[in-house]
């Protein structure tokens, strides 16, 4: 089921993207009336053309932000310590 997806949406890529550059084309016809512009399908599609970004997320995490402080210690609390929190449906 997985593979069948990512097929899917492997050629829904596919035919977005080639749309796209149809359209795109068409822009640049040398017949065209008006001169090139920006429609509002140009803006919806415009990352269309790129590859997905490999890069690596914007926020540098760093394993120093995790650590537990000097002496410190982890409360556990076992499931009877928490109260219910639940309330009853309210009369009418």
């Amino acid at each position: 089921m997985k593979f069948l997806r990512h097929a899917l949406f492997s050629l829904l890529l596919l035919l977005a993207q080639s749309g796209a550059l149809t359209h795109a084309a068409d822009h640049l016809r040398p017949d065209a009336e008006t001169a090139p512009h920006l429609c509002a399908l140009c803006i919806v599609a415009h990352s269309l053309a790129a590859p997905f970004a490999s890069t690596p997320p914007s926020i540098a995490l760093c394993a120093a932000d995790f650590a537990l402080p000097e002496g410190g210690s982890i409360p556990v609390f076992s499931p009877s310590d928490v109260s219910p929190r639940a309330r009853a449906p309210p009369f009418a």
